[in-house]
């Protein structure tokens, strides 16, 4: 049988067209040997074509790949999406679509499980911060006016309206109510590299909020139209969230230096609205947690068992913060951070919305022709069907924020309010410190804090001690009447005050006070009395700081110069003048002799002949160091004996010091050089010196006690 020409064409060139140029030879051997079989091109080729692919994979240990077996490959070779990535894809939907909200959620469900990884928090929060800034628009008064409802209610409002927009904002409140809790959690946050993130984004968030709960005038109805210059001048900040803020970090164990410098630096020093409401909920805080901080000060100070139950209570209602004392120490930590404008700052900058320059109170020349330049109108006039309630809050707003005495008056108020708080010992110190340098200055009036000073002082010990200066500015300063204060200074004057922390500081201020040249000669002389008789039962250093405060108070007051130059009264007794003349060294600084000569003559005889007492030579010291009152202690019929004494003293500085009252008060000592001398001190200076002679024995002993020589010989019994 012949095969036709046409037939060899098509089935011949199909092949060659198809197969792989390897096998175009074998297979065209196939149809010459077997002519009948290339009728049925399409299956010989494919068959061939399988047969060329299993030789070709005949030495591969992977199967022959199938349409089935590719599609599931593929599947199995897809990456699984980041949760930065889920993150970002899911916002942009959100954006979108607001029928993609639901969504939302899974932003926060992956944001709690992902808390350890900064970076997935942070993007967690700024994109929920972005989705809930485009979704509460503040150009659609529905989204303002329900968001308005929803936000000053303290209770959870049903949605009543049928309409589909105010559905979905009070659906939409709730997840915004979730959020906020969020942050707040990872506000109080162990780790500061959290917080700080989390404060960011609150403090925008705040922003929005201020715009949405702010009055604006309703443009249809009085037929304006205002751009987005002039409705700054109507948005404020919202109190409120402030307020809610600035709680949770003051009622949270984490509240850390690097959370308040990143608040104070970036928001609190550039913005003054933020500077304001920030004080002013410092002392709503105070005032409202006063009622129970009472009831445990109270429990404190009568010793009641209550205390306990009183602390569990504040547990209980801030459960954040471990204690009253941890709260305390938050709010002073805050509270020392600011510091009132004293002068008029170049340019007013607020964190929410811009006044207009004719509702600015106070203002710089220059701020001024600057504002008028960029105002359209000369004069913010209020609009038709404005509530005249808003206008007047709006304008009392602006005026309060751009009046310098305004900050000095609230951050009076919120010292005030924190000082009525119990205050730990460690806070009451540094309270007691820091006050008269750095807040009486800013205050409107300081003789607002006269009792919490003078109740300090009233206490004792350090705490006195630390009150001193307060209740000396308050006296010198601010004319305040204080009679006891001298008196209570004297008492302070105690062996307990030179082994104090604040020694320095007291006996430095203890000069101070002492240098006033209306104080009588009794009174000086008392203090003098005292700083002497401590002298003596003191340790050197302790010595060190008396004997130059004494020289000082002798050299100022020269009424008193009859303590050391009271003379010995010549007796007629001859014994006594006996005795007298076997004194070698005659001192100034005796006291007078009372006793009468025959009284004293009565005394020595009834002594041991042997005794040679000087009780009749040298009298009794008519001081009482047991007097409280400096002014009955009879300190002027003394002299200071003890002076005399201190020239033997063991430790040469100290015999040395002593030894500068022979030379006529002549020389000039620095109180500072001797106040922070102590043992150490003392050893290394004297380790420093070099002596030129160094003592030497002149027989060697062998033994400590010789044998042939009677060591009792010399005693008498």
């Amino acid at each position: 049988m012949v095969v036709p020409k046409s037939t060899k064409k098509s089935t011949v060139v199909p092949a060659t067209e198809v197969e792989p140029k390897v096998t175009s030879k074998k297979v065209t051997k196939t149809i010459t040997t077997t002519p009948i079989t290339t009728t049925t091109t399409p299956t010989a080729t494919t068959a061939t074509t399988k047969k060329a692919l299993s030789k070709f994979e005949k030495n591969r240990s992977f199967p022959t790949p199938s349409s089935k077996s590719t599609k599931s490959n593929k599947k199995q070779i897809q990456v699984e999406k980041s949760p930065i990535e889920k993150i970002k894809e899911i916002e942009s939907q959100v954006i979108e679509s607001t029928e993609n909200s639901n969504k939302i959620l899974e932003i926060i469900k992956i944001c709690k499980s992902n808390i350890k990884e900064l970076e997935i928090v942070f993007e967690s929060i700024k994109s929920l911060e972005r989705i809930f800034t485009n979704l509460f628009d503040s150009s659609n008064p529905i989204i303002c006016r329900e968001f308005k409802l929803l936000k000053n209610s303290n209770k959870e409002l049903q949605c009543q309206s049928k309409e589909p927009l105010v559905i979905y904002i009070h659906w939409l409140y709730k997840i915004y109510v979730g959020y906020l809790e969020l942050l707040k959690e990872l506000l109080i946050h162990e780790d500061p590299s959290i917080q700080l993130p989390a404060l960011t984004t609150l403090l925008n968030i705040l922003k929005r909020e201020s715009i949405l709960l702010s009055t604006l005038p309703n443009e249809e109805k009085d037929g304006i139209i205002i751009d987005d210059e002039d409705k700054q001048h109507y948005y404020n900040l919202s109190k409120q969230g402030l307020k809610q803020l600035i709680s949770t970090m003051m009622f949270s164990n984490t509240f850390n230096t690097k959370l308040l410098d990143h608040f104070t630096e970036n928001y609190l020093l550039k913005y003054q609205d933020l500077f304001y409401f920030s004080l002013l909920s410092i002392n709503e805080i105070s005032i409202s947690t006063m009622p129970l901080t009472k009831k445990i000060n109270n429990n404190n100070n009568n010793n009641n068992n209550s205390n306990d139950l009183d602390e569990s209570e504040f547990k209980l209602q801030y459960p954040n913060v471990s204690s009253i004392s941890k709260f305390v120490e938050n709010l002073f930590d805050f509270l020392t951070f600011f510091e009132p404008l004293q002068l008029v700052p170049d340019e007013w900058e607020f964190w929410v919305g811009k006044p207009h320059f004719s509702c600015i109170t106070e203002n710089n020349s220059s701020l001024k022709t600057k504002l008028k330049q960029q105002s359209k109108k000369s004069q913010l006039e209020k609009p038709k069907n404005f509530n005249e309630k808003e206008w007047e809050k709006l304008s009392s707003n602006w005026s309060l924020l751009t009046k310098i005495s305004s900050y000095r008056s609230i951050f009076s108020k919120s010292w005030i309010s924190f000082l009525t708080l119990p205050l730990p010992p460690t806070i009451y110190k540094h309270v007691l410190l820091g006050l008269p340098e750095r807040v009486f200055p800013y205050l409107t009036d300081a003789r607002v804090l006269l009792d919490f000073f003078t109740n300090s002082y009233d206490l004792g010990g350090v705490t006195s001690i630390l009150a001193l200066n307060g209740v000396f500015i308050l006296i010198t300063k601010y004319n305040l009447e204080y009679p006891d204060f001298f008196k209570k200074l004297y008492s302070l004057f105690q062996p307990g005050v030179l082994y104090a922390k604040y020694r320095a500081r007291f006996f430095k201020l203890a000069d101070l006070f002492l240098s006033s040249k209306t104080l009588p000669n009794y009174m000086v002389a008392a203090f003098i009395k005292r700083c002497a008789t401590l002298c003596l039962i003191s340790p050197p250093y302790g010595s060190l700081i008396l004997l130059p405060l004494i020289y000082n108070l002798l050299q100022r007051n020269v009424t008193c110069h009859c303590l050391i130059n009271n003379p010995i009264k010549q007796l007629s007794n001859s014994q006594i003048q006996a005795q007298q003349q076997q004194v070698t060294r005659q001192s100034v600084l005796l006291i007078k002799q009372d006793l009468e000569p025959q009284e004293s003559l009565d005394n020595n005889n009834n002594n041991n002949n042997n005794n040679n007492t000087i009780k009749g030579l040298y009298g009794n010291d008519p001081y009482d160091p047991l007097e409280e009152d400096p002014s009955k202690c009879n300190a002027i019929s003394s002299s200071l004996w003890e002076i005399q004494i201190l020239r033997d003293h063991y430790a040469p500085e100290v015999s040395k010091m002593a030894k500068l009252f022979d030379n006529g008060l002549k020389n000039i000592i620095d109180l500072n050089e001797f106040s922070f001398v102590t043992y150490q001190v003392m050893y290394e200076n004297s380790f420093k010196k070099k002596s030129s002679t160094v003592p030497l024995a002149y027989q060697q002993k062998s033994k400590l006690i010789e044998q042939d020589i009677d060591f009792m010989s010399d005693w008498k019994f």
